[in-house]
């Protein structure tokens, strides 16, 4: 039986995400750009964990 697959941490899907989207924002003359289903599914997941995170961070201040 094989091992089973490590995943990513956040902070190294942030850093993927990031590459891409640099990557993408690079080419300045373009008007837009298309990211695949995938990419926006990352880009939304850790758009909600650092949402999730803040509030809880904010909720533990009060």
């Amino acid at each position: 039986m094989t091992d089973p697959q490590m995943m990513p941490s956040a902070l190294q899907v942030a850093h993927a995400m990031a590459q891409v989207l640099r990557t993408k924002l690079a080419v300045f003359d373009a008007e837009e750009i298309v990211l695949t289903r995938e990419e926006a599914a990352l880009c939304l997941g850790l758009a909600e964990g650092v949402s999730e995170h803040l509030d809880k961070d904010e909720r533990a201040a009060d």
